[in-house]
């Protein structure tokens, strides 16, 4: 049996940033403080190790110890997804146990993408890799947009009929191409669309249950999917309209989020330096300074 309901996998879902010391070590106390941050917004879940947390960049151990620490700072009742991301079959495997033994409500998998890697390629990593997740709820990140490489509808239909716990495609596309896809989707396949929030409110209209967005604005998502919830557009939409240059500035690239959004992020909690880990894009003081002005318009938590 799935462990957790599918119906509580739905809403906001903030993904958290990794804050580094300037030893290039993870800081262990910024990373609580944007714990409680998120834990204060009253969010639908909680996730980790995606892009914007530069899963790209940590160690196992660093892997290891972000999933421990969540668990550790979160409540049991606040659902959690892992992103799955290693550098080899056996890292994956060992990643998807550590979760489990954590008690991760969903895993969501990224492809493993080597030189040459195709389409077919993440299929067929995709079919081996969920035979074992068990009885884990399990995710796929299709962002062929970000990534290079994705399923077509066709194989994730083939997953979907093969394995009874594959039931959550997280997406990067536009709220156009995602109302096409879903018509195509059985009802119980779960999507989440991305683009840290850029058109939220259209992608819940058209069928997607949630987003997983970085945390620096994500008090504002999660205001925008209640107010849809309850069927409230019109003050939902005030709300997107004000935040959209901020998500327009943040989500030019993978890049631009990790270095810009994660400054927003900062400024909001008053932590006064950040540091990167390589490699990054090169802050600049402009972009330093409307990183400032867009956290000062939405406010500090």
């Amino acid at each position: 049996m799935i462990k957790i309901k599918q119906k509580n996998i739905r809403g906001i879902f903030p993904i958290i940033y990794s804050f580094f010391n300037k030893d290039n070590t993870i800081d262990h106390k910024l990373m609580i403080d944007q714990l409680s941050v998120i834990k204060k917004m009253n969010p639908n879940g909680i996730a980790c190790l995606g892009l914007a947390t530069e899963v790209n960049k940590l160690t196992f151990k660093e892997k290891k110890f972000i999933i421990e620490l969540i668990r550790k700072e979160t409540s049991a009742d606040l659902p959690l997804a892992i992103t799955i991301k290693g550098n080899n079959l056996k890292e994956y495997k060992n990643l998807i146990n550590i979760s489990k033994s954590n008690k991760a409500d969903w895993i969501i998998l990224q492809p493993l993408i080597k030189k040459n890697t195709n389409d077919k390629d993440c299929y067929e990593f995709f079919s081996n890799l969920l035979h074992h997740t068990g009885d884990t709820l399990v995710g796929i990140q299709n962002a062929k947009e970000y990534i290079g490489v994705g399923l077509n509808t066709n194989q994730i239909i083939n997953l979907y009929k093969r394995f009874s716990n594959f039931r959550v495609i997280k997406g990067e596309t536009s709220s156009v191409h995602v109302e096409q896809i879903i018509k195509q989707y059985p009802k119980d396949l779960f999507v989440f669309n991305g683009r840290g929030g850029q058109e939220i409110i259209d992608n819940l209209k058209v069928g997607c249950k949630g987003i997983i967005p970085a945390t620096e604005m994500s008090d504002y998502f999660i205001k925008i999917y209640n107010l849809i919830e309850q069927n409230k557009e019109e003050r939902a939409l005030k709300i997107y309209k004000n935040i959209l240059p901020g998500i327009v500035f943040v989500m030019q690239s993978i890049d631009t989020l990790i270095c810009y959004g994660k400054r927003v992020l900062a400024h909001r909690m008053g932590i006064k330096e950040v540091y990167d880990r390589k490699p990054f894009l090169e802050v600049t003081k402009y972009g330093n300074n409307i990183s400032k002005i867009i956290a000062k318009n939405l406010g500090s938590f």
